[in-house]
């Protein structure tokens, strides 16, 4: 019988500044996934996910596509392995 695996991705709330850094300096499609959410955004939504301040980062326009593109980088990661 096949393993099943169960992914929980983290929401509002539980953001950090650096969060996502560490994996696009080591996964290079971790890196690439917070490029191309730069280009669509118009923004450097990874600036603002890797140095902040922490009130831009709060701020659900901000917070809410850097979890989901920290989420996507983590789950990229996982399967680079």
């Amino acid at each position: 019988m096949p393993k099943k695996i169960a992914l929980l991705f983290a929401g509002q709330g539980s953001q950090s500044v650096g969060m996502g850094c560490d994996l696009a300096e080591q996964f290079s499609v971790a890196a690439d996934l917070f490029r191309q959410a730069d280009e669509i955004l118009g923004r450097k939504l990874s600036e603002i996910a890797w140095s902040g301040p922490v009130e831009e980062l709060t701020k659900t326009s901000n917070c809410q596509p850097a979890l989901y593109v920290h989420g996507l980088a983590c789950f990229a990661a996982l399967q680079a392995k």
